[in-house]
């Protein structure tokens, strides 16, 4: 059993300080009880069996809430399109509330209201704990936003933790829209854990499109968690790019709650160096006549590891079930490792339910023939790469943000 002592310590004197509710403070003790009964992950459980965390949070056994001194996000970094902003400076929330109408943007002050069932996954617990920052957003019924929202969590150079925790909220009321784009950028040096726990609620007929961007992270440990709840008629489309990062894993659980909802998750894993990355996703199938699509693609370069978990889950009632589900990497070195975990869990009759998996190498025969057509190796190879990736990206329906996404694309990816 690993010694936490130091985490006790500290959420002891993080507990006297934070102002909240009595009903909040208990409710992290408990989670923080459940955190200590537990500790971190091991292997020997099947959900953090591959888990590339389970030995990079040993390196956290003590946590230091140290402030940064300047909490700003440089104007360079700001996208230059017209856009609501929410920002994330060294862990700390800058925002100003927006009322503009039909939407609400402000400091999450609910932190009860999130995953109350402590003690199933030990970092939930960890982040019920600990998290002193958060988003919500709300969008009223009948409003289709015009300009998206951009979340930025951006860790400088003078960022001073090593640990840092938020807890988020997305509501959509009725028929309601929005596109919500969020990007992290890393200049920080030191290691640093990052918990983000995050709720989604979609109401009837209503439409969420959430593009996550998370690249060139070389020393922080992370921990993505995403729950989504979708009522009748309503449609989440979620896609994620994770390029060069250290360590992380992106855990979502989104259960079909309503008649026609559709989820559509896409991902892509563009690894090289030492990198490992984790996508674990469940959908679950609570409602007759919904669907689902689960779509990853990875490209792996040196020593990168990657794993996809990926489930889908047919309750008794939820007849008429459309699921999709397919993986597949390019393995772009001998030392690389993908691991691949499809799963199917159904007690319905009338549904039809797919997955797959598929890893090999870059198609030699392509590349002569493009080598033919005057084009050197080099290229032959990333222009197979890129039409290989490209193919999730093309799933994004939003013209701007396919751009944004092709154009990182291109980049010259195996840049230190």
């Amino acid at each position: 059993m690993e010694n936490y002592n130091e985490i006790k310590i500290n959420f002891e004197k993080f507990i006297t300080t934070f102002k909240t509710d009595v009903n909040d403070l208990e409710f992290r003790k408990k989670s923080f009880a459940n955190f200590i009964s537990k500790g971190f992950p091991v292997s020997r459980d099947e959900n953090w069996k591959y888990s590339p965390l389970v030995q990079d949070l040993k390196k956290f056994s003590q946590l230091n809430y140290k402030k940064s001194g300047a909490n700003i996000l440089p104007n360079a970094l700001m996208e230059n399109f017209e856009h609501y902003s929410i920002i994330f400076a060294d862990g700390v929330l800058i925002l100003t509330d927006s009322n503009d109408a039909g939407l609400v943007i402000k400091k999450n002050n609910s932190f009860l209201k999130s995953v109350k069932k402590a003690g199933e996954n030990p970092i939930l617990n960890l982040n019920n704990a600990f998290a002193d920052q958060g988003y919500l957003i709300e969008v009223s019924s009948n409003i289709s936003l015009t300009k998206p929202i951009v979340i930025y969590n951006y860790y400088s150079k003078n960022f001073l933790s090593n640990f840092c925790s938020s807890k988020n909220f997305i509501l959509l009321n009725e028929k309601s829209n929005v596109v919500v784009y969020e990007k992290t950028i890393y200049d920080s040096s030191i290691e640093y854990l990052i918990t983000s726990n995050t709720e989604i609620f979609l109401a009837k007929g209503s439409k969420l499109k959430k593009y996550d961007l998370n690249c060139n992270n070389k020393h922080s440990t992370i921990f993505n968690f995403v729950k989504a709840n979708l009522d009748e008629n309503s449609e989440l489309e979620y896609f994620t790019f994770s390029e060069n990062i250290n360590s992380c894993r992106d855990e979502s659980i989104i259960n079909l709650n309503g008649k026609n909802c559709f989820a559509d998750v896409n991902a892509i894993q563009l690894l090289s160096n030492n990198c490992d990355h984790e996508i674990k996703l469940q959908i679950n199938h609570n409602e007759e006549h919904t669907r689902s699509s689960q779509f990853v693609k990875s490209a792996l370069y040196d020593s990168a590891n990657a794993i996809f978990q990926g489930k889908i889950f047919v309750d008794s009632k939820a007849q008429k079930t459309d699921g999709y589900q397919l993986s597949k990497a390019l393995l772009l070195s001998d030392n690389v490792k993908f691991f691949a975990k499809p799963e199917l869990e159904i007690y319905a009759d009338d549904v039809k339910c797919s997955h797959g998996s598929s890893s090999g190498s870059v198609d030699e025969e392509s590349i002569f023939y493009l080598r033919s057509r005057g084009i050197s190796k080099e290229d032959a190879k990333m222009m197979m790469i890129n039409g290989f990736l490209g193919e999730v990206i093309e799933k994004i329906t939003e013209d701007k943000f396919k751009n944004i996404f092709f154009k990182k694309l291109s980049h010259n990816y195996n840049d230190d």
